[in-house]
């Protein structure tokens, strides 16, 4: 260790470990029923309409109409009203042979399980039963949208709709399937680049960034504690204010949220009473233009490049955890009523409820402000602390170290559940290493901005 720990660093590291403790614990929590019946599962619906729109639209391109209730096997799980949506689904296809399959073993499980359909449940299942007989609805019957959300609306729409509905789901397709290829190439090109730089980084021709260790570099686990208890409070305090003044006004609900976003910051200047100036903080931190502002940069998106195939590894660990889950918790054709919205971040529903005023501030949310401030507190502060504390390892050690528990803790305190956390590990893993190749945060807040960008911008585009 670089000094013996002072009673506030320990402190503050006694509070860091509690605090992603009960993150952690909490994420482990599935979403579903819980112990007053609740059954929401908003995350899981909207997933849900989004394949199945891919479906449908995959279907339309291939010509192949026929597979796609195979194809949409999935989406039999979860929560009633995913089930319900589900058998809309095949109800629109035409094959009333899979919906009452799906309505039998529904209502098996609700028995087996002592769960009761909620009154609007019922009057939905009421009118699909009526639908899968071959009948016809009521004049008076409430429309399925207001229930069924994208469902509804392909299951009443006249042939003519469904076609424009296929049609636009086969764009959507397409243009995902562009992005899909590109992306796929610059992974190839960033393994390329990531093997070469492993290799020049053994051989010690690519050396560290970072400043060298310094005594006071104890105090960021200060400010990494601090700037947590800040960042809670304050966006609690925000939520607090959406619900008292945004009268359900996300937009405005989200301009509290991007305030309390930045204004977390504030915690760095816990560095500045403690005695260090504000030139160093911004040295140790990586508040600096590096080698140049545009070399920065660029490195930034050629750092994308050769972030995806660690990205890629966390991704399929985190697919492997899903099934693990599926399986344990329940899937396709099972008895369990738990929701499957598991893995994915909130952002998803305000993406799919929001008008475009909404998704715009949603985009400077993932793209601009969590760059900026994750990268600062993560990267900068904490990153900077466990290298400075780890110095006494062999190098490459403290550095395998100081990545991993960054990551981990970066992965563990987003809302995305336990499930993602491998892949959130994956993406944070390449920005550690960025951050200890350039010492510059640029690089990685590029990094951070380009996949979140990439991300909501093709939420927006299905969802849309």
């Amino acid at each position: 260790m670089l000094q013996r720990l002072s009673p506030f660093v320990k402190t503050a590291w006694v509070l860091i470990i509690l605090f992603v403790g009960a993150l952690a614990a909490l994420q482990t929590i599935p979403e579903g029923v819980d112990g007053a019946g609740n059954r929401e599962d908003p995350s899981g619906l909207v997933i849900a309409r989004m394949q199945a729109e891919f479906i449908l639209g995959e279907g339309v391109l291939m010509g192949a109409t026929g597979s796609m209730s195979a194809g949409a096997i999935p989406l039999d799980a979860g929560t009633v009203g995913q089930r319900q949506r589900y058998v809309a689904f095949m109800i629109a296809l035409g094959d009333t042979e899979a919906a009452s399959a799906s309505v039998l073993r529904m209502r098996s499980g609700l028995a087996s399980e002592g769960i009761e359909m909620t009154e609007q449940e019922s009057k939905t299942q009421e009118m699909l039963d009526i639908l899968i007989e071959g009948g016809t609805l009521p004049s008076d019957h409430p429309p399925l949208v207001e229930t069924l959300g994208w469902f509804g609306t392909y299951l009443q729409a006249d042939k003519t709709e469904r076609k424009k509905i296929g049609t636009v789901a086969a764009t959507k397709v397409m243009i995902v399937g562009v992005v899909a290829l590109i992306i796929g190439v610059v992974v190839i090109v960033g393994l390329i680049f990531l093997i070469l730089n492993t290799l020049k980084a053994f051989d010690g021709k690519l050396t560290s960034g970072l400043v060298p260790p310094a005594i006071h570099h104890g105090i960021y686990a200060e400010v990494f504690a601090i700037w947590l208890l800040v960042f809670v409070g304050f966006t609690t305090l925000a939520g607090l204010l959406s619900i008292g003044l945004a009268s359900g006004n996300a937009a405005i609900s989200l301009l509290f949220v991007l305030v309390a976003f930045f204004g977390s910051l504030i915690a760095l200047a816990w560095a500045r009473i403690r005695g260090i100036s504000f030139k160093q903080i911004c040295v140790d931190i990586g508040w600096t233009t590096g080698r140049g502002l545009m070399r920065e940069i660029f490195t930034g998106f050629a750092g994308y490049a050769m972030t995806l195939p660690i990205l890629g590894a966390g991704v399929l660990i985190t697919l492997l955890l899903f099934v693990v889950q599926q399986l344990v918790t329940g899937g396709a054709g099972t008895e369990s009523f738990q929701g499957t919205g598991g893995g994915s971040h909130p952002i998803i529903v305000d993406i799919a409820d929001g008008v475009w005023l909404t998704r715009i501030l949603l985009v400077i949310m993932a793209a601009v402000a969590a760059p900026v401030v994750e990268e600062t507190v993560f990267r900068g502060v904490l990153y900077r602390q466990l290298r400075s504390s780890s110095c006494k390892f062999p190098k490459t050690l403290s550095i395998i170290c100081s990545v991993f528990l960054v990551s981990f803790v970066f992965a563990a305190i987003h809302p995305q559940g336990w499930i993602a956390i491998p892949a959130l590990m994956g993406i944070a893993v390449g920005m550690n290493l960025l951050r200890e190749w350039r010492g510059s945060l640029i690089p990685s807040m590029v990094v951070h901005g380009t996949s979140n960008g990439i991300v909501v911008s093709m939420m927006i585009l299905m969802l849309s």
